[in-house]
């Protein structure tokens, strides 16, 4: 784990979004050491104008308004540190291999605690 669900607006023109998922995916493994079979990101487009934000409707993903949408669900052991970190660098590789600016990234940490997920065929429990 960590569980990584991203949102946008359908992009303009072709984005290659299943190569910023690669790259994000073996950043992630890189910086935290966790292996690549546990780690999950899914990336999910918002139907054009269902989104508002500051008023404003937008059909396709502006670069610099509404922003995209990152929900990072993690382990609860992780430190406030080690979170902050998986936080930037998920906003910074974001940035680098798509057309949205890295102050249009909005990311969400939500914990996840021991007996709370369930995975590879069982409930998993770790030690805080």
């Amino acid at each position: 784990m960590p569980l990584i669900r991203i949102k946008s607006l359908p992009f303009a023109g072709d984005v290659e979004v299943n190569v910023a998922l690669s790259i994000l995916s073996q950043a992630i493994a890189d910086a935290t050491q966790i292996p690549q079979q546990h780690i999950m990101i899914v990336w999910e487009y918002i139907p054009a104008g269902h989104f508002v934000h500051g008023g404003q409707l937008a059909n396709q993903q502006p670069s610099n308004s509404h922003p995209v949408l990152v929900d990072m669900v993690a382990p609860n052991f992780n430190t406030e540190a080690q979170i902050a970190a998986m936080l930037e660098l998920i906003a910074t590789s974001l940035s680098r291999t798509l057309p949205v600016a890295q102050n249009n990234i909005f990311i969400n940490y939500t914990p996840a605690y021991s007996d709370g997920v369930y995975d590879d065929g069982h409930v998993v429990e770790w030690e805080s």
